[in-house]
């Protein structure tokens, strides 16, 4: 069996013998109790923060009915993950991650145990919501690159393609079980509670990062010896220079700004398009979670599959033409075998890119180049909020004729040839990428 990393041993010094195959190779990282912490911590995380996304916007429908504030309330997260990881990732690299995560998570923990308060007490407005969101946003900003770095820290390169895989399954099923949590236990036991039960769920994050037995002390001394510099740009050059990772950061880009129009304009599928209204956008995304499971087994399974490149251009492209299809269809089940798509295509494209990510980052810039996978995260709502528009337009305006066809005339075929558009584009500028970086798709 191969060596697990410890405190006395970093975790690029351990030997590599051969990893188990099949699923008990697939779950080795959590061989590592370090690792079993930091995943255990990010599950509930996230689940907090998917439930508190979902509490926040239904308490500001709820008493002001107005979706344009309700949007503002729910984006407000994202605000500042356009600029501040970059600052995050900087910090990751210069400081000990451990203690960093440490007052971060800590800091979450105080603003929403009083966020929490002032809901259970009812003395809290839109605005309010607002402030705690930034706040959270920029806290967030520091913490999330700083959890990816310090995966490559505490666990071995051979372990490392399945603990982001791993990482990442931490990441996808809250963004499903949040919400669902939220929406059955509202009426039960009331937002207040709700909202106390976040604070705890981020207090036990908090309690997982100061349980961590790891003192990098070697990776320090390497770093002195000869790493890269401090400067906050480096982050920056080294992917200039690195055609990989441009390529791979410019891909998660693209996906973000037009490529995930489906998945904010379902309500209005199943609503105008399939005529099945909320029980059947139940089904669509239960669909999508399905699909999401199976492509998070699937990245599992080929976590040390040789040819990472061509893998990853297959799934990109399969995952465009889906959706592409998804666009055309009318009938519920059809519709649905096209999310399930959608979902594996999503979850094994975001994975693989981050483990291609991790693999080929230096320790002491991991911090300032997986930043890059905050900010494209936060740049998910400029996508929701271009590709809305253009959906907005198509079915407001009575449609554009472009000669061999005609897109929108109604909110109905706006939306769907909106996803179209999105599809097309993003195969398309997937292509091009692996066209212009042919180390992209030769890479092992």
């Amino acid at each position: 069996m191969a060596q697990v990393p410890s405190e006395q041993t970093s975790p690029q010094d351990t030997v590599e013998d051969p990893l188990p195959t099949g699923l008990r190779g697939a779950l080795v990282p959590f061989q590592i109790p370090n690792f079993r912490l930091l995943w255990a911590g990010r599950v509930t995380s996230n689940m907090a923060r998917q439930m508190r996304v979902f509490l926040r916007a239904w308490i500001v429908w709820d008493t002001s009915g107005s979706p344009l504030l309700m949007g503002i309330v729910v984006s407000s997260l994202s605000w500042p993950m356009l600029i501040m990881p970059f600052v995050g990732g900087w910090l990751a690299d210069k400081v000990d991650r451990r203690r960093l995560l440490k007052i971060t998570e800590s800091l979450l923990v105080v603003l929403w145990a009083v966020v929490a308060a002032m809901v259970y007490f009812q003395y809290i407005v839109w605005w309010h919501f607002v402030i705690s969101s930034v706040l959270s946003g920029i806290i967030q900003s520091i913490g999330r690159p700083t959890h990816q770095a310090i995966i490559g820290s505490i666990v071995d390169k051979q372990r490392l393609p399945n603990a982001v895989a791993l990482d990442n399954i931490a990441d996808s099923w809250p963004r499903v079980g949040g919400p669902l949590i939220g929406a059955l236990l509202i009426s039960v036991i009331g937002t207040g509670w709700l909202f106390w039960m976040t604070s705890l769920g981020q207090l036990f994050t908090a309690i997982t990062i100061f349980m961590l037995d790891w003192d990098p002390v070697e990776e320090r001394e390497k770093q002195r010896r000869g790493g890269h510099s401090g400067s906050f740009l480096e982050g920056f050059k080294y992917i200039w220079h690195e055609k990989v990772l441009l390529g791979l950061v410019g891909m998660g880009v693209v996906f973000a700004m037009i490529g995930g129009a489906a998945g904010f304009l379902m309500p209005i599928f199943a609503d105008a398009i399939l005529g099945v209204g909320a029980s059947g956008l139940g089904l669509l995304m239960t669909a999508q979670t399905i699909g999401a499971s199976i492509g998070a087994f699937l990245v599992l399974m080929l976590a040390r599959f040789g040819r990472r490149g061509y893998l990853l251009m297959v799934v990109a492209l399969l995952n465009s033409m889906v959706v592409v299809a998804f666009s055309r269809s009318e009938v519920l089940l059809i519709s649905m075998v096209f999310v399930v798509g959608m979902g594996m295509g999503q979850v094994m494209f975001r994975t693989m890119r981050l483990v291609m990510l991790q693999i080929l980052t230096p320790d002491d810039l991991r911090g300032r180049v997986t930043s890059f996978q905050t900010v494209i995260q936060g740049m998910m709502w400029m996508g929701v909020l271009i590709m809305g528009s253009i959906a907005e337009l198509l079915g407001r305006s009575g449609g554009v004729d472009l000669g061999f066809i005609r897109l929108g005339g109604d909110i109905a075929s706006g939306a769907a040839d909106t996803v179209l558009i999105g599809g097309i584009l993003y195969g398309i500028a997937s292509l091009i990428f692996f066209i212009l970086f042919p180390a992209l798709r030769r890479f092992k």
